[in-house]
């Protein structure tokens, strides 16, 4: 469980290097402009290699990562939830591979495929800013975890911007491709964060189920009684 805390860390990096190659590989897309999920529509070039190298794994790995952090921050309801909703996101991520859309990405019909795509997306995202910010509010309560709150909390905060940027553009597709890029920029940096600093906390502490028998762990844990 501990080695799936990474998951937040190769799992947006492995998606980025798949973007890029795959961009390399279309002379046509541009960077600003696209979505991603164009790299992966239905029927384009290369469209397997976006979809089942970057899409599918890279979204399960943010997925197990949501999972670890259940295990890896003390229980409570706030964890619960904000572990639920990173996995969420990480299961968009990699349901935007099986379910792609048309080419263009058009917001307005095509096929069933692209519909269901259309409304995975916007749901994920918001998933894990809302998730950044709930954990960013919770570890405020835990000392080991305190520097991280304002970090997740101003996360969530310019996501959430960049997230209403890229909504408004999607009519005129000015710069939606930067949006998109710098908000997922935002949030796969946040999990690369959290994921390395769970790993951390783990070796050096265990879990949070032996929070109540280890000295050191008590001082950086939230007590059960009080959790959520």
């Amino acid at each position: 469980m501990r080695l799936l805390t990474l998951g937040g860390v190769v799992g947006p990096i492995l998606f980025s290097v798949v973007v890029i190659v795959s961009a390399a590989l279309r002379v046509d897309y541009s960077h600003t402009a696209n979505f991603i999920s164009e790299l992966g529509a239905t029927g384009t070039p290369h469209a397997d290699l976006m979809n089942y190298t970057g899409f599918l794994p890279g979204g399960l790995m943010l997925a197990a990562f949501g999972i670890a952090l259940a295990k890896a921050l003390p229980r409570g309801h706030a964890t619960i939830l904000a572990a639920i909703l990173v996995t969420l996101f990480g299961a968009g991520v990699a349901a935007s591979g099986i379910a792609s859309c048309d080419p263009g990405c058009p917001q307005a019909g095509g096929s069933v495929e692209n519909l269901i795509h259309n409304r995975i997306a916007p749901i994920a995202f918001l998933c894990l800013v809302a998730g950044a910010g709930i954990l960013g509010i919770y570890f405020r309560r835990l000392p080991a975890w305190r520097p991280l709150s304002l970090y997740s909390l101003l996360s969530s905060g310019v996501a959430l911007c960049l997230l209403v940027a890229l909504a408004s553009s999607l009519d005129t597709r000015e710069l939606t491709g930067l949006w998109q890029r710098l908000l997922l920029a935002v949030l796969f940096l946040w999990c690369g964060v959290i994921g390395v600093r769970a790993y951390r906390f783990q070796a050096s502490f265990g879990t949070p189920s032996n929070t109540q028998t280890t000295p050191s762990a008590d001082q950086t844990a939230w007590p059960r009684s009080r959790a959520g």
